[in-house]
């Protein structure tokens, strides 16, 4: 059989059952998936299976390393332009599959190892942007505790938006207001909102 024909079987065999693996996850917790589920769900034997994958944990790291994929593959270097962030977030919005998995990754059910590939992942971003904006650089630990205090809300606003729970945001909006919020504070949103903060005695 031709070299061609065999790594095109294979690449359909491992995408058969990445997009089985994705499938379940969507459905299920992590931890109750088994060989037997991601074979049925891809129609594969398991004797195919183990050609390809040690086990359900090696087909995790396939599926985590796609969903890494994802992401990089949407926004350029050096850092990421304001429209590249607005047309990622309108995408994975329009794409239940994609949203469903990366909820499910990363949520309390998911896999802490695929959220600290996705922390190492946007600390490049912060990294980036923390040296164009503090052109000095700033201390090392300074930059940490700040990342460590914007990641978690970061992540927040995101998933609440993803959620729907505020369906009159645009992604335009959303990026403009994270924006203000990492470089400004919450003071930078307006003098309006904290009036408390510019009484004069």
């Amino acid at each position: 059989m031709p070299k061609e024909t065999v790594n095109r079987r294979v690449q359909f065999t491992k995408t058969a059952l990445r997009d089985a693996m994705i499938e379940l996850i969507c459905e299920k917790p992590l931890t109750s998936i088994t060989v037997k589920d991601v074979c049925a769900r891809a129609d594969i034997n398991r004797s195919t299976f183990y050609l390809h994958y040690k086990d359900v944990d090696s087909l995790l790291v396939a599926v985590e390393d796609y969903a890494i994929e994802y992401i990089r593959s949407r926004f350029h270097e050096p850092a990421y332009a304001f429209d590249e962030l607005v047309g990622f977030l309108k995408h994975m919005k329009g794409t239940p599959r994609i949203r469903k998995l990366f909820f499910m990754l990363v949520g309390e059910r998911g896999d802490p190892r695929f959220a600290r590939r996705l922390q190492e992942f946007t600390f490049q971003a912060f990294e980036r942007g923390w040296h164009e904006h503090l052109p000095n650089g700033g201390l090392d630990d300074e930059k940490t505790l700040v990342y460590s205090y914007v990641q978690p809300g970061i992540v927040s606003v995101f998933y609440s938006w993803l959620t729907d729970k505020m369906p009159n945001m645009s992604a335009e909006q959303l990026v403009c207001l994270l924006q203000k919020l990492i470089l400004h504070g919450v003071t930078g949103l307006g003098e309006d909102l904290f009036p408390f903060g510019n009484s004069r005695t």
